[in-house]
């Protein structure tokens, strides 16, 4: 395979680190058998991470013969990938409940002679009362019922 070079800045390469280890993270976080290509590009990146003076931020461990974010690194990725899961927990717990609820208020045949205008915003509309609520009373207010 042919190579190409990459110039990067300092502050360029910090930002490609953060891109690789989060996107690193969004792949395998969840997986029991994690992608090793993108393990693969992760170590390259955090084995010019010293180079760029960002020593700080990776570390390598000689046991494992592996780098690996620093806890600073590891503290400032949290904080985003936080933010990340809160914000899509609350939307996508609106939208769920958003087509729930048109499929509980339409049948087939009402939806097969809506246009995809009006479906969008019917269930727009739904979700919108979710999204007030959530953000009014987080799960305050949310309960399970048989």
């Amino acid at each position: 395979m042919e190579s190409k070079k990459i110039e990067l800045t300092r502050d360029q390469f910090l930002r490609m680190l953060k891109l690789v280890y989060l996107g690193r993270w969004m792949i395998n976080s969840h997986r029991d058998e994690p992608d090793k290509s993108m393990e693969d590009i992760e170590q390259f990146v955090f084995s010019a991470a010293a180079g760029f003076g960002y020593d700080d931020l990776v570390e390598f461990d000689q046991s494992y013969k592996k780098y690996f974010p620093s806890a600073d690194l590891e503290e400032t990725m949290d904080t985003i990938i936080q933010e990340y899961d809160d914000y899509t927990f609350w939307d996508e717990l609106a939208w769920r409940m958003a087509e729930r609820d048109f499929t509980q208020k339409f049948d087939h045949a009402q939806v097969l002679c809506m246009t995809s205008e009006e479906i969008f915003r019917e269930k727009n509309a739904l979700a919108d009362k979710y999204f007030e609520e959530f953000s009014g009373n987080g799960i305050d207010k949310l309960s399970l019922s048989k």
